[in-house]
C-alpha cells in the first residue's frame, strides 16, 4: 500500500481544538503559525479521504492538497 507525505492548505485558520483532533488522527509533522498550511505523513486513500470530511464539516475551506512524495 503507498502512502504518501502532503501538504495541506486551507483558506483560514483552523482553531487550536480542530488541530489537536488532526494531530490525534493522524501524522502531523509540521503547522505554519496558524495552523491554515500542514504537513502530513504517512496519508493514503482512506486518511486523505477521511481528513478532508473533517475539515468539510468543520466548514473550512481546502485550497490545495499536494503529494511531497511517496512510498510504497
Amino acid at each position: 500500500m503507498a502512502t504518501t507525505r502532503c501538504e495541506l492548505t486551507v483558506r483560514a485558520p483552523l482553531s487550536q481544538s480542530l488541530l489537536g483532533e488532526i494531530r490525534s488522527r493522524f501524522d502531523l509533522s509540521a503547522s505554519d503559525a496558524d495552523g491554515s498550511v500542514l504537513i502530513l505523513e504517512n496519508l493514503d486513500q482512506a486518511s486523505v479521504r477521511a481528513l478532508l470530511t473533517l475539515l468539510w464539516d468543520a466548514g473550512h475551506e481546502v485550497l490545495s492538497l499536494n503529494p511531497l512524495n511517496a512510498t510504497t
